[in-house]
């Protein structure tokens, strides 16, 4: 078999032939899965290549934006002067527009990436659940964007003006570094935008009968000790960030238990003693 009938027949199954359920797709090997997966990926990847080529134009624009939370968080810890990011490095610059480019990129290829993901996933599901490929895209690029802009607003300016005050306080005098100030920033907005995925991904746990809502609550305090753990990964070393990113985490894992319920509600199983009672009536019976 060619290799060009090998991708017709992996793109046939995978669109043309979500009409089918899993029982009627193709058998692939783990070989097959992983070059599916290198597929995916490659075509993912070129999609934030192909981003990140668009927003270098705009490089210097979505910079100055990328500054704003800090100018806020400058106003409301009244310090003196303005905010001005300074390049340690002649290179600096040039480097903190590739990273920009980079954040905007991925961005901007979010539907193609969340459509690659189900892509990949789709030959194992059932007809009625691959219909669903246009709300899942929407949804989880929702979801990723609102998580960004949940720290850009509120993280983002609440935590520098703590860090900015707490400084004022000791008599130390911020001169913000840019090529630290944009890492840490677009670090930041990307990791509110995973995090936000977590309710998607609990639903699809739920949808496979892995997880239930008894099961998220009977393990709530572990979830809620890893939360932290990963917030403390995911933020800078101070805990006025952290603590606003572990909150917002909270809540969306007590949102899952709620979305686990209403797609796989936890049901008690049947008595034992009643089916040996059923089972005994119908061994008595003429």
């Amino acid at each position: 078999m060619s290799k060009v009938h090998d991708d017709e027949l992996h793109e046939e199954n995978g669109q043309a032939g979500m009409a089918g359920g899993p029982e009627g797709d193709v058998p692939m090997s783990f070989w097959d899965h992983f070059a599916e997966l290198r597929r995916r990926l490659t075509r993912a990847i070129l999609s934030i290549v192909v981003g990140f080529g668009v927003a270098f134009f705009f490089a210097a624009e979505l910079a100055q934006f990328l500054r704003t939370p800090l100018k806020t968080a400058w106003a409301q810890a009244e310090a003196p002067g303005q905010p001005d990011l300074q390049a340690l490095g002649v290179q600096d610059a040039l480097l903190v527009d590739f990273r920009v480019a980079l954040m905007a990129g991925i961005f901007l290829a979010l539907p193609v990436i969340f459509y690659q993901l189900w892509m990949f996933i789709s030959p194992g599901l059932y007809s009625r659940e691959k219909r669903f490929v246009i709300p899942f895209v929407l949804i989880s690029a929702i979801m990723f964007v609102t998580g960004a802009w949940f720290a850009y607003e509120f993280v983002l300016p609440y935590g520098y003006a703590f860090m900015i005050e707490y400084s004022n306080t000791r008599g130390v005098q911020v001169k913000p570094e840019l090529a630290n100030y944009i890492k840490g920033t677009t670090r930041i907005l990307l990791a509110f935008g995973v995090v936000f995925e977590f309710p998607l991904l609990i639903a699809f746990l739920a949808k496979a009968g892995v997880v239930t809502n008894r099961t998220l609550m009977r393990y709530w305090r572990i979830a809620v000790l890893v939360i932290f753990i990963l917030a403390a990964f995911l933020t800078p070393p101070e805990p006025m960030t952290q603590v606003m990113m572990a909150g917002p985490m909270v809540v969306l894992f007590f949102v899952s238990v709620g979305v686990a319920y209403l797609i796989n509600p936890y049901k008690e199983p049947e008595p034992f003693d009643d089916e040996i009672e059923e089972d005994s009536g119908h061994d008595e019976a003429p």
